[in-house]
């Protein structure tokens, strides 16, 4: 199976979680009642998070690189081998243990953002 990636990084293995989800909240207008009215629903957010360990030799390096991918502030694809393309961004990272020689266990979050840039409310 291929490889998760982001931007420039490639997973050296792939998370042994990865989770899409879907949110839409509904929305309401106030009349000149008082009331208020259901207007529908809002835009489809998208949050992707996961978790997994890096291991071996370089397993610090690898999760210092995704450290420093998470320090840019611009979106960028997100590239799932079964899923596909999301554009999103990478708004949190957690290592979930002291490292240990030759392994370090972290959780990812990602967030979906329009072509533009923007991420919906």
């Amino acid at each position: 199976m291929d490889k998760l990636s982001y931007k420039t990084f490639v997973w050296p293995q792939n998370p042994t979680v990865y989770k899409e989800e879907y949110l839409r909240e509904p929305q309401y207008y106030k009349a000149d009642d008082g009331e208020y009215y259901f207007d529908g629903m809002g835009d489809k957010k998208l949050t992707i998070s996961g978790s997994g360990v890096f291991f071996g030799d370089d397993a610090f390096t690898e999760f210092k690189k995704l450290s420093t991918l998470f320090n840019e502030m611009t979106p960028g694809n997100l590239e799932h081998p079964v899923w596909g393309i999301r554009y999103c961004y990478f708004t949190g990272l957690e290592m979930t243990q002291e490292p240990k020689d030759n392994y370090v266990s972290y959780k990812f979050t990602f967030t979906g953002a329009l072509t533009n840039g923007e991420v919906p409310r």
